[in-house]
């Protein structure tokens, strides 16, 4: 079987840019033989608002009866 050889002149892949350089929001792991890294992002939020405090209402209070006693009883 015969491989035919095809002019691959045109067809260059671009070399792969450098890794950059861990920054110090990048950790490096390795266990075993397998290494990885953590990177962290920190965003500065803006202040939250104060919590809402629901005031709970009091009970309204009945009426007050006012009893009259019957006189001479």
């Amino acid at each position: 079987m015969s491989v035919v050889m095809t002019n691959r002149k045109n067809n260059v892949l671009p070399f792969p840019e450098p890794p950059e350089e861990p920054g110090t929001s990048t950790i490096i792991c390795q266990i075993g033989s397998e290494r990885f890294a953590i990177h962290m992002q920190v965003e500065d939020l803006p202040p939250a608002p104060p919590p809402l405090v629901m005031w709970k209402r009091r009970a309204r209070k009945a009426p007050s009866r006012t009893v009259k006693l019957a006189a001479g009883k």
